[in-house]
């Protein structure tokens, strides 16, 4: 069997001959590389938006964390002072004496040998990242105060408080205030 080809006569003229592609432009290729340009920047801008975010999310989480350390650890004391009773117990010295700068703080069983601690059957055994002390503004009323220096720039920037006030008799602790 033959085959014949179809086509009659010599290609038209200027046309490629037959089975070859068109050799590429110059106008083609650069404006392929402007695409894969536009592309290329296109993705490391949005690659760049999510990273910031999720630096920002990743921060505040940090934050968050470490603040709620402070929240549980000034309920427990509040709870704990607030059932000591009347007369509310003496002003204690902060523990540590200095809000930890952006480290964690491992206190020792006799930082917490206060009236304060010991009325409240209060002692952190485990690495903390506040200060801790009991403020006492009358017989009947006063406030645990958490203190953190989480930048550690030797400015504390987290606080946090909750009040203790008795009335007949009955002492409660309010919520912790002053939380992000």
């Amino acid at each position: 069997m033959n085959y014949v080809d179809e086509q009659s006569g010599p290609p038209p003229q200027g046309s490629p001959p037959h089975g070859s592609a068109a050799p590429p432009g110059k106008k083609t290729s650069s404006t392929a590389w402007i695409i894969v340009a536009g592309v290329l920047v296109g993705v490391v801008l949005i690659v760049g938006v999510f990273a910031s975010l999720a630096i920002y999310g990743v921060r505040r989480y940090m934050v968050r964390s470490k603040q709620a350390e402070a929240l549980a650890m000034t309920r427990v004391l509040g709870r704990g002072v607030a059932g000591c009773g009347e007369p509310l117990p003496p002003t204690s010295s902060p523990v540590p004496a200095t809000p930890p700068a952006g480290k964690k703080y491992m206190s020792r069983l006799s930082d917490w040998e206060q009236p304060a601690f010991k009325c409240a059957h209060f002692a952190v055994s485990t690495p903390q990242y506040f200060s801790y002390q009991w403020v006492r503004a009358s017989d009947t009323q006063g406030s645990v105060v958490a203190l953190a220096d989480l930048d550690g720039d030797g400015t504390p920037e987290q606080r946090i408080e909750v009040a203790v006030q008795c009335s007949a008799g009955t002492c409660s602790a309010a919520q912790p205030t002053g939380a992000l």
